[in-house]
């Protein structure tokens, strides 16, 4: 969370103070405010109950890892060559040596011994009713009891709690999560194991999130590594809450005098914030009483850690880790719960957009491609989406899509020639101009009755165009024939030669479809067919005289110009009384005809 959103920080802070709660209230759970050692108490309603101030349940010991400083040296006492030859000593020990020095990292806080957990939480529940839930317009404690100030709840989580499931964690009441980004100084071996799985998956699902880094820091530059080792991680995230600088641990920091620790904290907080983000501080109950007291301290905000039904902490805080044991769907086992209090609420945030893919650049570019060739623009972002989607999805292949820019209203609009349509045809896909052989053949197919459809289909089938999708990842697939000319190019192709050679024009589309019909659907044979067009009302205008009519049928019904002796023959039977049907069915029985009718493929 960059800059601007600590004024909500620090007008939360000074909006409020926690109401304290009666004694009868706060036995219950863990509520030691001093810095000894966590005792075991009776008390009126809870006898045996321990009582601790815990940080998050971070079960098992922490691995062993590095560290980049040795043994804190006091200030006083030293020369400046002792510190000069101590400072590169510093700068040259292997990291080894310095986890040696340092010994192994594990925690000792509250709840841990070298690692190990030392308190049971033994809070005592009301029954009936889920415990940290929202309930008649309040959330509610671990007794049924409203939790005054709370607003949002949330959880942290470390490594500890392995693969999260974060899709039913983001379906449960958790508004927000804080995530370990790692521990200790700024090595790669300190990092939380699950820190980009974690933050990723929240960032992917819109959960806002924040960020903490269990501190081991003895001096002020170890504070600072600390520091450079948030920011590294937290780069290219957009965080919703606060950097938290998580003290507690007893066998290092809690060493240290309580001017050093705020000497610590003032470094590392004031790194984060020079780098833009917001920063606050995570100590249990006890710390904040008993070891944070410089006056320092009160312009960060507070992660108040008590187990407990209520938070005992006097001054101003933004957020309270109530128990360790929260059960949320997706997470394994405990969980530490929190709530944001005292005006501090957390904002929305929407899910990332997912990074595109390989797949998704390839079909882009497929897509914004046929834009640029079909359509002669660029594309927008809402149509390029739109087809992209449908190509991922697989709801149409390559060759429906490319349909679809073909016979958009927009591209038919451009009011395209035949001749221009075609050269688009050859840019798309071929992916190359057109060459002169090519082309008319593809123009005398749309002379010849076919629809821009059948010739579209051509292209697609062509291995240019099956080649193209293949470089762009996509399904070539094909497009289906409407028109029942497509549909039957034999018969068409026949019957654009009958309109040619003896009606002298070009096929209008209803007669067209009807004489495809009438071999299609009604199975007549070419004879029939041929004789409808000689014996039609429009042949018949015509008025041809004999030699016309027989000249006609030569070229008709044998494609070529009547040899001497034929016509002659064909002459003589007109002479003899033979009607111009006798004559054309004595055309159409001949081996002639019959091999131009097979050369169609009829």
């Amino acid at each position: 969370m960059k800059k601007p959103l600590k004024n909500r920080f620090l007008a939360a802070i000074t909006a409020t103070v926690i109401v304290c709660t009666s004694a009868s209230s706060a036995v219950y759970g863990y509520a030691l405010d001093t810095k000894e050692t966590v005792e075991s108490e009776s008390v009126s309603e809870t006898e045996g109950l321990e009582k601790s101030e815990t940080r998050e349940s971070e079960t098992g010991a922490v691995k062993a890892v590095e560290s980049t400083a040795a043994e804190t040296v006091s200030e006083t006492g030293k020369d400046s060559e002792t510190e000069s030859v101590a400072e590169t000593e510093s700068e040259t020990t292997s990291e080894t040596e310095l986890i040696e020095n340092k010994g192994t990292l594990v925690e000792n806080s509250f709840r841990y011994q070298n690692g190990e957990w030392i308190h049971d939480e033994m809070p005592l529940y009301a029954a009936g009713f889920k415990p940290w839930s929202f309930t008649d317009g309040s959330w509610i404690n671990s007794i049924g009891e409203p939790i005054v100030g709370a607003i949002n709840k949330g959880i942290d989580v470390s490594s500890h709690r392995g693969k999260i499931d974060w899709k039913k964690v983001e379906a449960s009441d958790v508004d927000y999560a804080i995530i370990r980004c790692g521990y200790g100084n700024n090595y790669v071996s300190q990092d939380d194991d699950y820190w980009k799985y974690n933050a990723d998956e929240c960032t992917r699902l819109g959960i806002p999130f924040g960020v903490y880094i269990y501190s081991y820091a003895m001096d002020v530059k170890e504070a600072k590594s600390e520091a450079e080792h948030v920011l590294r991680l937290v780069k290219g995230y957009n965080l919703s809450l606060p950097i938290y600088f998580d003290l507690e641990d007893e066998k290092y920091t809690g060493k240290l005098t309580n001017k050093e620790i705020a000497d610590i904290t003032e470094v590392f907080c004031d790194t984060i914030e020079a780098a833009g983000y917001d920063v606050g501080i995570y100590a249990n109950l006890s710390w904040f009483n008993n070891r944070l007291t410089d006056p320092r301290f009160d312009q960060w905000p507070k992660w108040v850690a008590q187990y407990n039904t209520v938070c005992d902490y006097q001054g101003d805080y933004t957020m309270w880790q109530c128990t360790s044991s929260g059960i949320v769907d997706g997470i394994a086992g405990g969980v530490d719960v929190n709530f944001t209090m005292n005006g501090f609420e957390v904002e929305d945030v929407e899910p990332a957009e997912p990074p595109e893919s390989e797949q998704d650049k390839q079909v882009r570019s497929f897509v914004e491609r046929l834009y640029e060739l079909i359509l002669n623009r660029p594309s927008d972002e809402a149509g390029l989406e739109a087809w992209k989607d449908i190509l991922i999805n697989q709801e149409e292949t390559g060759a429906e899509v490319a349909r679809g820019f073909v016979f958009s209203d927009e591209f038919v609009s451009r009011k395209l020639s035949d001749d221009e349509f075609v050269e688009v045809l050859y840019e798309t896909f071929l992916g190359r101009p057109s060459d002169s052989n090519g082309k008319e053949a593809w123009l005398k197919c749309l002379t010849q009755g076919f629809s821009r459809e059948y010739v579209l289909k051509g292209f697609i089938e062509s291995n240019e165009f099956n080649d193209i999708c293949l470089d762009y990842g996509i399904l070539r697939g094909t497009i289906p024939l409407n028109s029942i000319q497509d549909k039957n190019p034999e018969i068409t192709k026949y019957l654009f030669r009958c309109y040619d050679v003896f009606l002298g024009r070009k096929p209008d589309e209803k007669g067209m479809i009807e004489w495809v019909e009438s071999f299609a659907v009604r199975k007549e044979n070419p004879a029939e067919i041929t004789k409808g067009f000689i014996f039609s009302s429009e042949m018949i205008e015509k008025n041809l005289n004999d030699e016309e009519f027989i000249k006609i049928m030569y070229r008709g019904l044998f494609n070529r110009t009547a040899d001497e002796a034929g016509f002659n023959d064909w002459m003589k039977w007109i002479h003899e009384g033979k009607s111009r049907e006798d004559i054309f069915w004595g055309f159409a029985g001949s081996d002639e005809f019959r091999r131009l009718v097979q050369s169609f493929g009829l």
